[in-house]
């Protein structure tokens, strides 16, 4: 069988792109918008240059109403860049066949390519950040409803992949919770300087703009809702390789997340569970599992993401005032990065907006650890007595003891061989030891961290969307042109 239009990344399968991107995501660097994307910004371009006077007003408002992609031979500029090997002379070829000789005098008048494509690049970001933003708000806000409704909910904590002390299920979201929100703060601060406009010529003296340059550069950026630079950025790729490490680094957040509720759903420990539903299958050959697949797949995308990470920097080294193969990486690093995060993002919101918890299990796993999870502060009660050391010793010995004793299937509870010696029936009773174990009474100031980082998260949220609110639309979706 011949595909008549092969599907051939992943992100463009009909059959497995949901575990990678979002059809939002997809949209954003579709190949027809992306070009559409450029014709829209030709036209703010010649818009702006006739508002100085450097172009005349009917070829600008000529530009505007015929720079539409359904009206040019999409075959002839498919081919015209296999002719050419140029990524934009071909659309502007194809334009200029449907208007007029004197309109057609003032197509892309005074830019270079690279003009026009990294200013559209910065509108896909400009795109993008609003869907990360807006996901990211969404898993801030979720987990400070997980970390107030556990707050209280002693679980075992874990060191080195082995059961330490006492914690609280509120304080570990807490922990997830505080990450998230200073990704969210690294999103705000690469938004800022990620968008911004390109607009300086061949070499980046903006030489064919005449004297009017620096007021062109700052109409055209305003009218795009961007910012303007104070210097060309042709060979200048460091916002770019900023927004590919923080999507590195919110994605690895968001892998630590799924990684973790993956090992707590180990049927040894049976605490957390991502959302399960009738008919999803686990194994072709063991039909009593319940894989974490979504978890497994945040993780897949978060190592994705990263690598990626590491072309952004490969792109940092340019030559002289252009050279495209930076541009050209971050063509195939961008997109692919922000389908990524988008499509992590996406599942992260599903895993925590049904996640389930087993708190008797959590429960239960305490109880059976009370003990052992409880001798640090045994160890300090009897070091008051005995010195730290000492009891750290005694402690050690014991508690070597009862793991051995599990091992061999002759298990005495801890309490048991803690209340048999000498040395800690001098400082406890039966019942006082009893107290002196129970986890609840060992979380320290679990409830208090976790409370401050809710309240941080509402005030964050708050700020966040009145700064969202500030923003104002891009004029070109005003227009109707972005459609």
């Amino acid at each position: 069988m011949t595909c008549s239009a092969p599907r051939t990344h992943i992100v463009d399968s009909r059959f497995y792109s949901r575990g990678y991107t979002t059809e939002e995501a997809r949209q954003i660097f579709c190949d027809l918008r992306r070009l559409q994307r450029w014709l829209d910004v030709e036209v703010v371009l010649a818009a702006c240059q006739a508002e100085l006077g450097v172009i005349p007003e009917q070829a600008a408002r000529e530009l505007e109403r015929t720079a539409r992609l359904d009206l040019l031979d999409l075959d002839a500029i498919q081919a015209d860049i296999a002719r050419t090997g140029h990524s934009l002379i071909p659309l502007l070829n194809a334009w200029q066949k449907i208007i007029s000789d004197e309109a057609g005098k003032y197509i892309h008048f005074g830019a270079t390519t690279q003009d026009i494509q990294d200013t559209a690049q910065s509108l896909e970001i400009k795109d993008v950040f609003t869907l990360i933003e807006r996901d990211t708000n969404d898993i801030v806000g979720r987990l400070a409803e997980l970390a107030e409704q556990y707050r209280d909910l002693v679980m075992i904590a874990r060191t080195h992949g082995q059961q330490a002390l006492p914690t609280t299920l509120g304080a570990k979201i807490a922990v997830w919770l505080d990450e998230m929100i200073r990704n969210g703060d690294r999103l705000r601060s690469c938004r800022q300087g990620a968008l911004v406009s390109q607009l300086f010529g061949g070499v980046g003296t903006m030489a064919a703009l005449g004297d009017q340059g620096m007021a062109l550069l700052k109409r055209f950026s305003d009218r795009l809702g961007l910012d303007a630079p104070l210097t060309c950025w042709h060979t200048s790729r460091d916002r770019s390789s900023d927004m590919l490490s923080c999507m590195a680094i919110l994605a690895g957040t968001l892998g630590k997340i799924a990684n973790e509720i993956c090992q707590l759903a180990r049927d040894e420990i049976g605490e957390l569970e991502e959302p399960f539903h009738m008919g999803k299958i686990g194994s072709t050959t063991m039909p009593h599992k319940r894989n974490p697949e979504l978890c497994e797949q945040v993780v897949v995308l978060a190592k994705l993401v990263k690598h990626n990470a590491a072309i952004g920097f490969e792109t940092l080294i340019s030559e002289h005032e252009r050279d495209y193969r930076s541009i050209r990486l971050e063509w195939a690093a961008i997109t692919d990065s922000s389908q990524y995060i988008c499509g992590a993002l996406a599942l992260m919101k599903t895993i925590l907006h049904s996640l389930i918890v087993h708190e008797e299990r959590i429960r239960e796993n305490v109880n059976q650890a009370a003990g052992l999870i409880a001798t640090e502060a045994l160890m300090f009660r009897l070091g008051e007595k005995m010195g730290k050391q000492a009891a750290h010793q005694l402690l050690y010995e014991i508690s070597m003891e009862a793991r051995s004793m599990r091992r061999r299937s002759t298990d005495r509870p801890l309490v048991e061989l803690l209340a048999g010696h000498p040395e800690i029936r001098r400082v406890f009773t039966l019942e006082a030891l009893g107290k002196a174990i129970d986890p609840a009474h060992h979380i320290g100031l679990a409830g208090q961290l976790t409370d401050g980082v809710a309240a941080r998260a509402a005030e964050w949220l708050a700020a966040h969307k009145k700064l969202n609110d500030s923003v104002p639309p891009c004029p070109l979706e005003k227009s109707g042109i972005c459609t």
